[in-house]
């Protein structure tokens, strides 16, 4: 049996994930990965996702500059800025697509400071970030984000 799809996708990482979304709305979609989607890597990772968001106290050099001293100075700087600059669109990005960040009484982020940040940058979502992006499991009370669009086609659907 042919299947014909307008995308294909392959690895259903945050990256592959984050392609599927975001172009769901615009036809069919193959998401192909080695398993399960809760058997790759981005589902597995423990901890948050880092960006500049206070900008009182952190800014994007600095941010930069953790990024380079925990690489021993090995990573791409290009790469590097890149990332940490598109970061906070990506973080609206995912708040968009129903990840929801952990807030302090007064409605700003939870922030924590982890392994090689200067800063308190680190968000999170009930201490398993990544999961909420991939998790397909039924007893969550929230959706996952692939799972809103019935086109995201995958092994583990």
């Amino acid at each position: 049996m042919a299947r014909q799809y307008d995308y294909l996708v392959i690895g259903s990482g945050i990256a592959g994930m984050s392609f599927a979304l975001k172009v769901a709305s615009k036809g069919r979609v193959a998401l192909i990965c080695k398993t399960t989607l809760d058997e790759a890597n981005t589902a597995l990772a423990q901890g948050g996702v880092a960006s500049v968001t206070n900008l009182e106290v952190d800014d994007f050099e600095k941010h930069i500059n953790d990024t380079m001293i925990a690489g021993d100075w090995l990573s791409d700087p290009e790469a590097v800025r890149k990332v940490v600059t598109e970061a906070p669109e990506q973080i609206r990005e995912l708040i968009n697509w129903g990840v929801n960040f952990d807030k302090k009484e007064d409605g700003s982020f939870d922030l924590h400071r982890e392994g090689g940040h200067s800063e308190f940058r680190i968000l999170h979502h009930a201490d398993n970030t990544v999961s909420r992006y991939s998790d397909r499991s039924s007893k969550r009370s929230e959706p996952m984000a692939t799972s809103t669009y019935s086109n995201i086609i995958s092994p583990s659907r």
